[in-house]
């Protein structure tokens, strides 16, 4: 059966704990070639140490009495035959013996007249005068008269070499010092440094393993009971926005009702979050007239939502019983009602929460729009030109000491093909564009202007893309609402 860790703590210890075991493999890895490294470089000092003394020690004049007296292979059979011989023997054996080499050490020298490297004198037991060294001959032959390092042989018999020159007071090149040692050698070496550190690096692996489901387990515990209980409240609080735009969605009117009262409308309504605390909203009085309105409360989110919602319940409730007023009466109304609502009543000006707001009451049978705004504007495209007409400074909402709420009215008389706009400031405040500037009340006029001969659905394609083009990447920075009518 496949095993998987199914609780985060548990996947989290895994992987820490591959991580420790991939940082151990990496580090033995690490530590094995540079001890290989540095084991092979002993080796090389050690060499070049001993075929550098030794070329300075041995007589000159005894290896070239030997070549001159001795001119054939096999004439040397014992190492007591010459005290010349004797001397560079026992130099070369002592060196050999005191240094723990492996491979005897040598002296050669190229025979010009068969163009061959032989052997003078051997640490070994056995002479192997003017025999043929067993080495690489291309490789010494070429290097021959210069000092240096070279690895030759195949496999396990692969070895490290060392050669220097031994010369003459003349600086004539007699023969030269070899020294040899198996590669094999300092692998054997190395691989004992590897089984050590293999072992320490498990007994740390499991010390550290001990120690990580042990304690860290425990805190790992506690941290993942904590996610538990804050993803348990995060879920729920989900559920309740869920729930609360439901109902906020209830209390807003559909979208489909002002194509009902209209002969051409568009919505738009792009909260921040899931709820909103801009909305628009709309009540008919008879066939022919009815109030619109588009508000913008205080905040976004949850608190912005729960302010949307009393601005709209208190429409619904002021309004039916107040038809026959005009915006600037229903403003004061709403005004006086959600101080009441809100317990706003003395506290400081400033303080306190409310909402912006643009309420029309558009009379088909007179062709007449009384509009009346707290901070909002209207905007009016009358034959093709687009009019602003703005709102009072003061929102509806607010402890403001001492101040009696009032807005003036606007009469406007429309013709037949007039489009009216009503909307929260969240659009043109959105930071975007190539110097992220908010948007601006400008180019939104402009952007309505020049698309007045398009449908409103095909103008609200066209407004939407214009907001996304111009946030980017940017996040939202408000509640967006926008109604477009035609009267």
């Amino acid at each position: 059966m496949e095993f998987r860790p199914k609780r985060t703590k548990h996947k989290v210890l895994y992987a820490v704990y591959a991580a420790l075991f991939i940082l151990c493999v990496a580090v033995i890895v690490i530590v094995h070639r540079n001890e290989a490294k540095a084991l092979k470089g002993q080796g090389i000092a050690q060499l070049r140490t001993i075929t550098s003394t030794l070329s300075e020690e041995l007589g000159a004049n005894n290896i070239e009495a030997l070549l001159e007296r001795y001119t054939s292979p096999g004439l040397v059979i014992k190492n007591t035959q010459d005290a010349r011989y004797y001397v560079l023997h026992e130099r070369l054996r002592k060196t050999a013996v005191k240094n723990g080499l492996h491979a005897p050490l040598e002296l050669v020298f190229l025979d010009p007249a068969h163009n061959e490297v032989q052997v003078i004198v051997t640490s070994e037991e056995r002479p192997r005068f003017r025999e043929p060294w067993s080495g690489d001959q291309g490789s010494l032959s070429a290097a021959f008269g210069t000092a240096g390092t070279l690895e030759m042989g195949q496999g396990s018999a692969r070895e490290l070499l060392a050669y220097e020159p031994v010369v003459d007071a003349d600086g004539s090149v007699l023969g030269m010092i070899v020294a040899r040692s198996p590669l094999a050698r300092y692998a054997t070496a190395s691989r004992a440094g590897l089984l050590r550190n293999i072992g320490i690096a498990l007994l740390l692996f499991g010390v550290a393993g001990f120690l990580l489901f042990r304690y860290v387990g425990r805190w790992l515990n506690v941290d993942e009971a904590a996610q538990q209980q804050l993803k348990a409240r995060h879920e729920d609080i989900n559920d309740s926005i869920a729930y609360a735009g439901k109902i906020q969605r209830s209390l807003v009117p559909s979208a489909l009702i002002y194509d009902e009262l209209f002969a051409d409308s568009f919505v738009i309504d792009r909260p921040k979050d899931v709820v909103s605390g801009d909305f628009h909203w709309v009540y008919r009085i008879d066939a022919d007239s009815c109030f619109v309105a588009a508000a913008d409360c205080t905040g976004h989110g949850l608190p912005g939502a729960m302010m949307a919602a009393i601005g709209c319940s208190l429409l619904n409730e002021i309004v039916p019983a107040n038809a026959h007023k005009d915006p600037s009466d229903i403003l004061a109304l709403l005004h006086t009602r959600m101080v009441a609502t809100l317990n706003q009543q003395g506290k400081q000006r400033g303080a306190g929460d409310g909402m912006d707001v643009a309420l029309c009451r558009v009379d088909r049978k007179a062709n007449e729009i009384l509009f009346a705004g707290a901070y909002r504007p209207l905007y009016w495209l009358h034959q093709g030109q687009l009019s602003v007409i703005n709102g009072d400074r003061r929102p509806v909402g607010g402890g403001h000491t001492g101040e009696e709420r009032k807005f003036t009215a606007h009469k406007l008389a429309y013709s037949n093909g007039d489009r009216i706009y009503l909307f929260s400031d969240g659009y043109v405040d959105q930071f975007g564009g190539p110097e992220r500037k908010r948007f601006m009340n400008s180019r939104l006029q402009e952007l309505i202007q020049a698309n007045g001969h398009l449908g409103l659905k095909e103008q609200a394609a066209v407004i939407e893309r214009a907001f996304l083009d111009w946030k980017g990447p940017v996040e939202q920075m408000d509640d967006v609402c926008m109604l477009g009518l035609a009267v």
